[in-house]
Formats: structure tokens, C-alpha cells, sequence
């Protein structure tokens, strides 16, 4: 009995394996990136956007870099370079000391 127990379990576990696995061992693990995903381009450097408008003064621009919970949107989602991005965070939250912005929103947490 126990080794039908240990014979049934071997299969499940054999089973269980061959779920997406294929003969060149990829799977479901790790991350694929496809030769397509090219990396985004900054728009203020391409042209399409002008980096003077990058100010604490114009915060309905800002919040278009902000999630609807108030965060900053990561240079990863957004595609702007490391320097457009580090400027885009210090005019924020001066937009957000200055009460021009928020630091939340209203939403489930909040108390509104």
C-alpha cells in the first residue's frame, strides 16, 4: 500500500511538471522578453514635449505623472530619462508642500 501511495504521488509530481513545461526547460518561471519590447523614448528629450513645462506652477501637467492615489508614477511606466524624471519628482512634491497637489487622494482609506 505504501508503495502505491509512493507511485501515485510520483505521478501527480510528474504531472504537475509537464503543466507548460516544454524541452527547453522555460515555463511559467522568470520573465520573457520578446525582441519587440524596445525601450520607451523620453518625450521631452524626442521633441514631443516642451521641459520648460516641468514647473510646481503647473499642476494639472504634474498629475499626469501622478496614479489616482497620489503616487508618482515610476521612469519605468512613464519612459522619461533619469534626468527629466529626477525633475519631475522635486517639482512634484514642491507642487505638494505648496498644497497645489495633493499627497492622496480620495479614495477607500480616506477619511471623506
Amino acid at each position: 500500500m505504501a508503495k502505491e501511495m509512493s507511485e501515485k504521488k510520483e505521478s501527480r509530481y510528474n504531472d504537475d511538471m509537464d503543466d507548460g513545461m516544454d524541452e527547453g526547460g522555460g515555463g511559467r518561471r522568470g520573465r520573457r522578453f520578446s525582441s519587440s519590447n524596445r525601450k520607451k523614448a523620453c518625450r521631452f528629450t524626442a521633441g514631443e514635449e516642451d521641459a520648460a513645462n516641468i514647473s510646481y506652477k503647473n499642476p494639472k501637467f504634474l498629475s499626469s505623472f501622478m496614479t489616482e492615489h497620489g503616487k508618482i508614477v515610476p521612469r519605468r511606466v512613464t519612459g522619461n530619462c533619469a534626468q527629466i524624471q529626477r525633475k519631475l519628482t522635486t517639482e512634484i512634491k514642491r507642487a505638494r508642500n505648496l498644497a497645489l497637489l495633493g499627497f492622496t487622494s480620495i479614495g477607500p482609506n480616506s477619511n471623506y
